[in-house]
């Protein structure tokens, strides 16, 4: 895992919950900061390595204190980064760094496109930043409030043309949505699409995608990327523009990013130059389409690497570049400014920015994730330093991480303090085991199940620490002071224990909460519950299917009736085996160049049909109820019989339950 960054987006994607391919994992360093979420989606983590001795030289070098000499810098990105993108398989990637004003370093590695093979040019290639395109909502956003067109109190209900369920008392403002703590559940399904016949617009978007209001207000932070696409379309309704021509007129042409644009498809003076998606698939590289973004404020962006250190430097100078403004200097110190913190000992969210200390250095960034890119924006306000890091390729979140990281503790240093455990950590140890959920999970739809696949793991491994395990990463925590979780290998990177009414939460200072779950969450009950359903009915089924063929010329009433109580178990048992194989595969249908099923894209058309078959066996099972108490009182089989059946009928409702947990039937 990363030690430093947080590579996390906000992208919800099946790959962040069903097939982990290092991609949008999100945990600890998302307390650090994002570099790691989109953009979808989905449940995120971080994965991060270490620096290889290849460029170890350039490491040992005296310690520094920010970039000074741009030779230096080239040395040390040029082993960096080749060598992440050759163990990775990342075709190309783009590395800018900005400070005091002025571009103090850029370089494109390798391919923005493979066959052909052209060059990455940190000027005119065009990468897809995925959840960075976020800040320039929220610069938006801040430029509607200091015109006084927007107030970030003001519940949003005011300034849409729908009305978003008022769930809670309290009602949702722009502060929630630009810290990520509206209280919405995640639903990432459909927000990419593969081709422009599917897209819809924003405002159909929103309206038909309202998801459920889990939390109240301003209370657990639950990365959303419809909070952000919201505030994009409140941007357009009040501005009187298109959500793209106001940021084209706003805030692109003021800086003169003439690279960037939020159109999808892209406008034909720039499609050119777009660089493409890849997957390294055995042995070669797998193009991707165009990903269109349905929610386009939340990650539709495109832009080049130089574009990008035009808008770092423009927030690094306070809204000023070049003699332009795209933000007054009091409005953007207080986009910057600390916003929200769930706990005074964790950092937390400036005004659309993750807010982290890296190093001793205080950092607002954001990462962004799609299915093909990655990348990363951080910028230093006390230094005037920024830095824009993206990739093309699938694994591309392995480079943003490990060479985000290298360059703070290559060129910010830091001692990490020993840490010493709480005397008393005996007494709370019990409460921090067991597994959790992260807050930006689904809860009212089918999607709960892809985003509680990877539950997390904490154990106590000594009487003084925690382990903490994703998806086969684990971290080690020390309690330092009651219910304080501090990393053993970076101190930065913390976590608090909270709880209210009986529920135990790991709090970070990025918008993910830990959730502990319950016996009803976990996913091995569930497990044993379909899987043991599934090999209990089809023994049965066999036997009785002999015993059926055996009896079939009886006219005893209750042996007829006994038979039908058995066939309805059996149409139970093979309903059940025929939906897990459909639905199982539904998922195995794997987009090559993507990683993921096709079910992330859109729905296949059997899936309406489908999704029948649960309220079928629902009402077998109650069937089956009424044949369970009738074998009691007519006595159709012999007793051992009769609790065998029995048996099943509760397994039945078992299932039924579980589906019902899962959101199969309502």
């Amino acid at each position: 895992m990363g030690k430093k960054l947080a590579t996390y987006s906000g992208k919800f994607s099946y790959t962040n919950h069903i097939e982990k391919r290092g991609n949008t994992m999100v945990i600890k360093s998302t307390v650090k900061s994002n570099l790691k979420n989109c953009l979808h989606g989905f449940i995120y983590i971080l994965i991060g390595t270490l620096l290889l001795t290849s460029f170890a030289n350039v490491s040992a070098q005296s310690v520094l204190d920010g970039p000074t000499d741009p030779q230096e810098m080239t040395a040390f990105f040029d082993g960096a980064v080749t060598t992440s993108m050759a163990e990775n398989h990342i075709p190309g990637a783009v590395v800018v760094v900005v400070k005091d004003g002025q571009v103090f370093f850029s370089k494109g590695y390798g391919f923005a496109n493979v066959q052909p093979k052209i060059k990455v040019d940190p000027a005119s290639t065009l990468f897809r930043p995925g959840s960075v395109s976020k800040l320039f909502t929220w610069t938006a956003v801040m430029q509607l409030v200091e015109q006084g067109k927007l107030s970030l109190d003001e519940d949003i209900n005011t300034y849409l043309d729908f009305k978003i369920p008022n769930t809670f008392t309290e009602p949702i403002t722009l502060k929630n949505l630009m810290t990520h703590t509206p209280g919405f559940e995640d639903r990432g399904q459909g927000l990419f699409k593969l081709n422009v016949e599917e897209m819809i617009s924003l405002e159909d978007y929103l309206k038909n995608n309202i998801p459920a209001r889990v939390f109240p207000p301003g209370e657990i932070g639950a990365y959303s990327n419809y909070g952000t696409a919201l505030a994009g379309y409140i941007v357009q309704r009040i501005s009187g523009l298109d959500f793209n021509q106001y940021v084209q007129e706003n805030i692109f042409d003021p800086l003169g990013m003439v690279h960037s644009t939020f159109q999808q498809p892209l406008p034909t003076s720039i499609a050119q130059d777009m660089a493409g998606g890849f997957r390294y698939l055995n042995g070669d590289f797998v193009a991707g389409s165009f990903e269109f973004v349905v929610g386009s404020p939340a990650g539709g962006l495109s832009a080049s690497g130089l574009d990008m250190a035009r808008f770092m430097i423009a927030h690094l100078q306070n809204g000023a570049y070049d003699g332009n403004r795209i933000l007054k200097e009091e409005t953007a110190l207080q986009m910057h400014s600390p916003l929200y913190s769930p706990d005074a000992r964790l950092d937390g969210m400036a005004h659309g920015f993750f807010y982290n200390v890296i190093n001793g250095q205080k950092v607002i960034s954001h990462g962004g994730d799609t299915m093909l890119f990655h990348s990363y924006l951080g910028l230093l306000p006390e230094k005037n330093v920024g830095i824009f890091i993206s990739t093309n390729g699938t694994t591309g979140n392995k480079l943003v991480s490990s060479v985000g990281e290298a360059f703070f503790d290559h060129y910010y240093p830091v001692e990490e303090p020993q840490l010493f455990p709480a005397i008393d950590f005996v007494d709370r140890k019990n409460i921090y085991a067991g597994s959790y959920f992260l807050s930006r999970s689904n809860f009212t739809t089918i999607e709960k199940l892809v985003t509680r696949l990877n539950p997390i793991t904490a154990s106590v491994v000594s009487d003084r620490q925690i382990a903490l395990s994703v998806a086969g990463d684990t971290d080690i925590f020390v309690e330092t002071e009651p219910g304080l979780l501090v990393d053993k290998f970076d101190s930065s990177n913390r976590m608090v224990l909270k709880q209210n009414e009986g529920k135990v939460y790991l709090v970070t200072g990025a918008p993910f909460v830990f959730i502990k779950g319950t016996w009803l969450d976990s996913i091995g009950l569930h497990a044993f519950i379909f899987i043991g359903g599934i090999l209990l009915f089809l023994i049965t089924i066999i036997a009785w299917f002999i015993s059926f063929i055996k009896g079939l010329k009886t006219h005893d009433s209750r042996k007829l009736a006994g038979r039908v109580g058995r066939l309805i178990a059996a149409l139970f048992g093979i309903s059940l085996f025929a939906f897990l194989i459909a639905f199982a595969s539904i998922f195995m249908d794997i987009n090559p160049a993507f990683g993921v099923p096709n079910i992330y894209f859109s729905n296949p058309p059997i899936l309406d049909s489908l999704m029948q078959v649960p309220k079928v066996l629902a009402v077998l099972a109650m069937v089956m109820v009424i044949f369970c108490v009738l074998a009691w009182i007519y006595k159709y089989w012999s007793k051992k019989a009769r609790i065998y059946y029995h048996l099943l009928t509760v397994l039945a409702l078992a299932v039924v339950g579980s589906m019902i947990y899962w959101n199969m039937l309502f």
